[in-house]
């Protein structure tokens, strides 16, 4: 039975991932921020050391938009701590007590899409997008998946009038995420996921 690890646990993609993997045999831990904090070093090693998991699945995310010229620093560091340093952390924290681990980091469209006021956001998720080519250069099975409009509590939040129908279901991306887990997509691959798209994915 392989061992999963889910950051950013609590979430509607990462429940839904979570649901799928068990109903598939999986043993999954699916970590909130309070179990496990992307941004600190010592919470990680403590969840990983006695989890240890077969494969890693970087979902933890944050984004609150805002303008550069704002200059809110510390909603630009929260950014970088958990979409691009905790990305990191776990990976490496992870390797270093399973060196098989296989790795799939959850990105987003936004990695190749620019927005007004997402810069901190496009910026760590494009970083996350070379970070898993260069893993996968390095020899580790990582893949980056990137879901675009999704239908989440994060996203009902950011735009609470948008038409949910026009959205990406988190049941249909878990198959993807699945399919990341069985090799079904070459190890450095980076694959945008959206409503008009996923069927030809799963």
């Amino acid at each position: 039975m392989k061992k999963v690890l889910i950051t950013g646990g609590s979430g509607g993609i990462a429940q839904s991932v979570k649901a799928l993997l068990e109903n598939n045999g999986y043993n999954v831990l699916a970590t909130s921020r309070h179990e496990l904090d992307v941004t600190d070093i010592s919470s990680i090693e403590r969840v990983i050391k006695d989890f240890v998991p077969d494969v890693l699945i970087n979902n933890a995310g944050y984004v609150v938009p805002c303008s550069v010229r704002e200059a809110d620093l510390e909603n630009t560091k929260k950014h970088i701590d958990i979409n691009l340093s905790g990305t990191f952390y776990c990976a490496q924290i992870g390797l270093k007590y399973n060196p098989k681990l296989e790795i799939i980091n959850i990105g987003s469209a936004a990695a190749v899409e620019s927005h007004a006021t997402w810069s901190e956001y496009c910026a760590t998720k494009a970083a996350v997008v070379m970070a898993t080519k260069c893993w996968a250069e390095d020899g580790i099975f990582s893949v980056c998946l990137s879901p675009g409009r999704t239908k989440t509590k994060m996203r009902k939040s950011l735009y609470p009038d948008e038409d949910q129908s026009t959205l990406l279901d988190p049941d249909d991306f878990a198959k993807v995420v699945y399919n990341a887990i069985l090799h079904k997509y070459p190890s450095g691959s980076h694959i945008i996921v959206r409503k008009q798209n996923v069927m030809d994915l799963i």
